[in-house]
């Protein structure tokens, strides 16, 4: 087994778990993303693997699988489950699973039982294709919403945009299967993560997951009511973390970006060198599945004048010691904060934008976003609109790379707010929670995009 060894500071944590779920790109631990989930890893593509595993190297993989997490998993209790009861139970399964796929299908299922979105098992194909940034998918996104699964969002260039679907269409069936029969079969089938808001997004977004290069007939209702009967070719698409902005029509700021990666940071503080005189800034992450802590910490200093706590953290040691100390339950509900760790970013004269700021969020916000948007709301620094996020906030301190190329991701930091906050499973509440209607995703109207500029206005008691 490859080890990548795990850095001593916190803020090179890499921290996603959502990316791009919800898009009908299979995730690992349920399929994702980033994300990932969202978090996650995408679904392998057709290509097979120069080398099946042996019988004796999926023993060996699986035994480092299973070794690894319970040495390292931030949690010494592992969420009230026996971890030895669960080798026990899946260490049979082995013997029995007639090829790669189904064994690493099999291991993930394992990591799954913790019931958190970021420690997970990928296989060569998922971990390259996350490496790239892309994954295999129609590039329809879906949300439920009133009890109907609706299109709320396609990608450009993907295979469901060329099939000219558009947000608001009601997806009714899938190869001829009803949708809600579709449901119900994949809510047994993919793993409970860490929230069941997002274990639910991911039963939706597997409706439309599958292999590349196959053909998947949908039936969906327009909004005159009228049926759309179409065929769409699932793709590789390349889904890269880049900052897009623009000056809304109010004036305002507006700045998008689906991931806390490498070069994300410069784009931010490049596209902020630009608006400086904004009245207001709007960071829109509800497509943001998280990334690195490193990254984290530099776009949110753009907006601090000075070193600030943004966020508080623990490790295996640090709850074990307070459990040791504290009654049960302490570290794991965030009430013991004697051993968090501060995570501080910003420094004097680095601040980019001074203006104010609203986020907005969804349930696909997840991670290293929940951290940014729930540190800079409980300072003060910012407001939050949308939905409650993803509840996914657990840092990985490296990756471990096994026989065959399988990769192993273990969750070993919890996150809280800078008020000792515990971030996993609640994750961030909006201060005024705005969510898309049928109605407003077939009219082409953001209302919480439209919220935010409102509340920008307020907030400097501007003019409509």
């Amino acid at each position: 087994m490859m080890k990548r060894p795990a850095t001593l500071r916190h803020f090179r944590y890499a921290l996603s778990a959502l990316l791009l779920a919800g898009a009908g790109i299979l995730l690992s631990t349920s399929g994702f993303a980033r994300h990932s989930a969202i978090p996650f890893a995408f679904a392998p593509d057709d290509s097979e693997s120069a080398k099946e595993l042996s019988p004796n190297d999926r023993v060996e993989v699986f035994e480092n699988v299973w070794k690894e997490i319970r040495d390292t998993y931030y949690d010494p209790e592992f969420h009230g489950v026996n971890w030895q009861e669960v080798h026990d139970r899946y260490r049979p399964q082995v013997d029995q699973v007639k090829s790669d796929a189904d064994y690493y299908a099999l291991v993930n299922r394992m990591a799954g039982e913790l019931h958190d979105a970021h420690t997970r098992f990928s296989t060569p194909e998922q971990w390259e294709n996350r490496q790239k940034f892309q994954g295999v998918t129609t590039g329809i996104l879906l949300q439920e919403i009133d009890g109907k699964v609706v299109v709320t969002y396609v990608y450009p260039d993907s295979g469901g945009a060329h099939a000219g679907i558009e947000p608001g269409m009601i997806l009714i069936s899938v190869n001829g299967r009803p949708v809600a029969d579709i449901i119900a079969e994949n809510t047994a089938k993919v793993p409970v993560s860490s929230t069941e808001r997002i274990t639910r997004v991911r039963v939706i977004a597997s409706v439309l997951a599958g292999p590349s290069n196959a053909e998947t007939k949908l039936s969906l209702q327009r909004a005159d009511g009228t049926n759309f009967d179409v065929g769409v070719t699932r793709g590789v698409l390349p889904l890269p973390p880049d900052v897009r902005s623009h000056l809304l029509p109010s004036g305002d700021a507006y700045l998008r970006f689906d991931g806390f990666q490498p070069k994300v940071d410069k784009e931010f503080r490049d596209a902020l060198a630009g608006f400086h005189n904004a009245p207001g800034l709007i960071v829109d992450l509800r497509w943001n599945g998280g990334g690195r802590s490193d990254i984290l910490a530099a776009i949110a200093g753009f907006l601090l004048n000075q070193k600030t706590v943004l966020s508080k953290t623990m490790n295996r040691k640090d709850i074990a010691e307070a459990e040791s100390s504290f009654p049960s339950g302490g570290p794991a509900s965030g009430n013991d904060k004697s051993h968090q760790r501060e995570f501080k970013v910003g420094r004097d004269g680095d601040q980019q934008y001074a203006g104010p700021v609203v986020i907005l969020t969804d349930t696909r916000t997840g991670s290293s976003s929940e951290i940014f948007s729930g540190g800079l709301q409980e300072i003060g620094r910012a407001k939050i609109i949308g939905s409650q996020t993803c509840g996914c906030v657990i840092g990985i301190s490296g990756n471990h790379k096994m026989k065959g190329g399988g990769v192993l991701e273990v969750s070993q930091i919890l996150w809280f707010t800078p008020k000792g906050r515990k971030l996993e499973g609640d994750g961030v509440i909006p201060d005024l929670t705005v969510a898309p209607t049928i109605a407003d995703l077939q009219q082409k109207r953001d209302p919480a995009l439209e919220a935010a500029e409102k509340l920008l206005r307020d907030m400097n008691a501007r003019p409509n």
